[in-house]
């Protein structure tokens, strides 16, 4: 490295190329585009913006040591800040430390005299190390009238004169030395946590200025200085002598050991495995619910609360378990808004195409779209600032930092070994301290969300991450689908029917079979085994479907590892008779039936009454409602009618396959590291761009009608001695650039030369040349 350096362009320009690529790839905003020199990669290193960002990277050490190399005025030595660290860290962490700072481009400068960038001070400064500022930035915000008495009493001058008494560490201790015990306490209270205090009437005038408490004791001696009228704060001189050797505060130079217990492989896959599955069984009950009856879209976009929670009904789990399994459906491309005025929620042809894959691949793509979906779930139900409530799937839920933060919460499960379970609160304080100034208002929220979704989503099991996850993470989203298969059973093909007309599902079922059962019964209960119930209703929805008793027979027949059940026999046949003997049809629509003696019933029952059906024929009863509500209702007084089609068919009732297509998705700009090779060649491109600016600067022979000779002559002697020159070109759009090259031929009225700048053999038109110059070292 070179110790001379004045500048940062100039110790970054020492750095090796891996050492460069190293810090793009820290600081991916550095390289977007690709600077020019590396005087511009300097500049962008000191924007405000980047130094934020760059300072999110910083785990509690790193920052604890930046906030060492803030609180001096200028430069400062590594045996300084090891000085402040003390005893708290050995000196090889300290160098450590040290050195990731400077590799991000935060300071720069050899271990002698090491500068802090200009931004990172103006961050870091107003809060160093939870100190106060110093005590002459505070007392300049007095008033002079203010300051008089107090400099009185310590016998100086002005703002100047208590200046360089608190410079002085053997007069500070003197004056703190006068502190009685209560005042002491004071002290180190507002030393050891932060440096502001509230007091009461703290700018309070007298000519004797009182000191009757331990408070207004500290005022008169500027140990406190106040800022407003009701708060005081500690002077960061003060606040490192009381703190003696703990001058940095509490200092953790390691991270926090991450507990864990033994839960065993198998016991977290197993457990994560049926979690998976489950979650791929609420979400298909869910979505083939909203093929049929698809919920409205808002009108400011998203879910409404009622119609969020009758999906929770429908797929058995709670509002929150919807919302999040909506929200990751949406993200997979299984679900978007039809367009038109009165858009509704409905599957996309993607769907159809997740369905038919095994379960296990199913899992993977909602895995996937959580993982980088930039959503935040676990706010549906909340306000926002203008207190209203956040829907599911609107677009208030979007967040562009959570892909980064539910990566970061499984980055930390991945560090336990494989099959031990971690605890919530070890995986906090692990983040607190990797990444303090990481994550806003909602970083302690964050990782709680994740863990839970985790856990409903089957990533972990019992605390664990799963091998399969493990995987996924990894990148390898096949190899994470086989190692799940694996664990998850195989699809059965029979039931258990029980004498309660109940049916057993005992496990995950075929999905013909799930489909027929879900048509002929409805689900009672879920859970290790999904409990399904036949009931007259069912029987008639089968039939409606066009299914007849003696498929619905040899269904439970062929399908059923139980004896089937004489009354659930019963009730197929007894349904059957009856469905259908009665139609009813389009007149606005009318109602026959061969017995005359049973359309006579129906004619008189009350329940009917507000039909308003009147007799055409001994055979034929007509109504004004429509063929829906005339059905409804007829059903509903206890007789079986089934609908007919025009031509006198039955008309079977089929569910309409909606399907939307996908909407375009906005693009949202996500900032990716940069490969070792993409580093590599914009560390290239840095090289050569910084060696032309450096050879610009040098005054070229232009290349005017008297001087093309000298031009020609200069470039064919450069090309004899194989030596860099720089060249100034017009291209053949007219636009003038600069570039190192090493000429390889001078004739024809063309210049073959290596070109530094794009790693390549080029051919320049002699005419175009604007001037040339050596390139020397600086």
């Amino acid at each position: 490295m070179d110790s001379s350096a004045r500048s940062l362009a100039e110790w970054l320009r020492s750095w090796p190329d891996d050492r460069l690529a190293a810090l793009l790839q820290a600081r991916p905003d550095l390289a977007v585009p690709v600077p020019s020199d590396l005087g511009v990669l300097a500049a962008r290193a000191a924007v405000r913006l980047s130094v934020l960002r760059a300072l999110e990277q910083l785990d509690a050490f790193s920052l604890a040591l930046l906030d060492g190399l803030v609180l001096t005025e200028d430069t400062t030595s590594y045996a300084a800040v090891a000085a402040l660290v003390g005893d708290a860290a050995p000196a090889a962490r300290v160098h450590e430390g040290l050195d990731r700072l400077q590799d991000l481009a935060l300071i720069w400068g050899p271990d002698s005299a090491l500068r802090v960038v200009g931004p990172v001070r103006d961050v870091i400064a107003p809060s160093a190390a939870g100190l106060g500022r110093p005590v002459a930035t505070l007392l300049a915000r007095l008033r002079p009238a203010d300051v008089a008495p107090v400099a009185e009493r310590l016998g100086v001058e002005g703002v100047g004169g208590v200046a360089a008494l608190f410079a002085d560490s053997a007069r500070l201790a003197d004056l703190l030395a006068q502190a009685d015990d209560p005042a002491r306490r004071v002290l180190e209270a507002l030393a050891a946590g932060s440096p502001l205090g509230q007091v009461q009437d703290a700018r309070r005038r007298s000519p004797l200025l009182p000191t009757d408490t331990p408070v207004r004791w500290l005022l008169a001696h500027a140990l406190l200085v106040p800022i407003d009228d009701d708060t005081v704060e500690l002077p960061r001189e003060v606040g490192l002598a009381v703190r003696g050797a703990s001058a940095l505060g509490a200092l953790h130079p390691y991270p926090p050991t991450l507990v864990t217990t033994a839960a065993g492989t198998g016991p977290v896959d197993t457990a994560a495995a049926q979690a998976a599955a489950d979650v791929v069984s609420k979400l298909e009950t869910l979505l083939e619910a909203w093929t049929v009856a698809p919920p409205t879209v808002l009108r400011a976009g998203g879910l409404g609360v009622r119609e969020l929670k009758r999906a929770a009904v429908l797929a058995d789990t709670s509002t929150m378990t919807a919302a999040l399994l909506l929200e990751i459906a949406a993200a997979a491309g299984l679900i978007d808004q039809t367009p038109g005025p009165d858009p509704e929620w409905l599957p996309t042809p993607g769907y159809d195409a997740w369905v038919a894959a095994p379960p296990e691949l199913r899992w993977v793509r909602l895995a996937s779209a959580w993982l980088a979906m930039p959503r935040l779930p676990a706010l549906v139900g909340e306000r926002d600032d203008r207190d209203k409530v956040l829907a599911a799937l609107g677009p208030e839920m979007e967040r562009s930092g959570a892909p980064a933060g539910r990566r970061r919460v499984l980055d930390v499960l991945a560090e336990a070994p494989p099959g031990r379970s971690v605890e919530r609160a070890g995986v906090a304080a692990l983040l607190v301290w990797s990444a303090p100034r990481r994550g806003g208002r909602l970083r302690d929220l964050m990782h709680r969300w994740t863990l839970d979704e985790a856990a409903l989503l089957g990533v972990t099991g019992r605390g664990g991450l799963a091998s399969y996850a493990r995987t996924l993470l990894e990148g390898n989203e096949p190899a994470a689908g086989k190692l799940l298969g694996a664990q998850l059973p195989d699809p059965l093909d029979h039931v258990l029917i029980q004498p309660d007309l109940t049916v057993v599902a005992p496990g995950p079922l075929e999905r013909e079979l799930a489909r027929e059962l879900a048509l002929i019964a409805d689900v009672e209960s879920t859970g290790g085994a999904t409990v399904f119930r036949v009931s007259e209703a069912t029987v008639r929805r089968a039939l409606d479907a066009g299914r007849s008793a003696g498929d619905l027979h040899a269904l439970f027949a062929t399908r059923s590892r139980t004896p089937v059940p004489q009354a659930l026999t019963y009730l197929v046949d007894d349904v059957a008779r009856r469905h259908g003997r009665m139609r009813v049809g389009l007149a606005s629509s009318y109602l026959r039936c061969d017995d005359e003696a049973l359309l006579a019933e129906v004619l008189a029952a009350k329940r009917i009454a507000p039909l308003r059906l009147r007799r055409l024929a001994p055979t034929v009863l007509v109504s004004r409602q429509p063929m829906e509500v005339v059905l409804e209702q007829v059903r509903a007084a206890g007789y079986a009618p089934a609908a007919e089609a025009p031509d006198g068919a039955l008309l079977v009732a089929r569910q309409d396959v909606r399907r939307t297509p996908l909407r375009p998705r906005p693009h949202r700009y996500a900032e990716t590291p940069l490969s070792g090779d993409q580093a590599a060649l914009s560390v290239t491109a840095l090289r050569a761009g910084d060696l032309a600016s450096r050879a610009a600067r040098r005054a070229p022979v232009t290349t005017t009608r008297s001087t093309t000779t000298d031009t020609l002559a200069f470039l064919q002697r450069a090309a004899r001695e194989r030596r860099q020159v720089w060249l100034g070109y017009v291209d053949a759009q007219g636009r003038a650039t600069s570039r190192v090259v090493e000429p390889r031929s001078v004739g024809g009225g063309f210049i073959t030369a290596w070109d530094h700048l794009r790693s390549e053999d080029r051919t320049f038109a002699l005419h175009r040349v604007t001037g040339v110059a050596d390139v020397g070292e600086d």
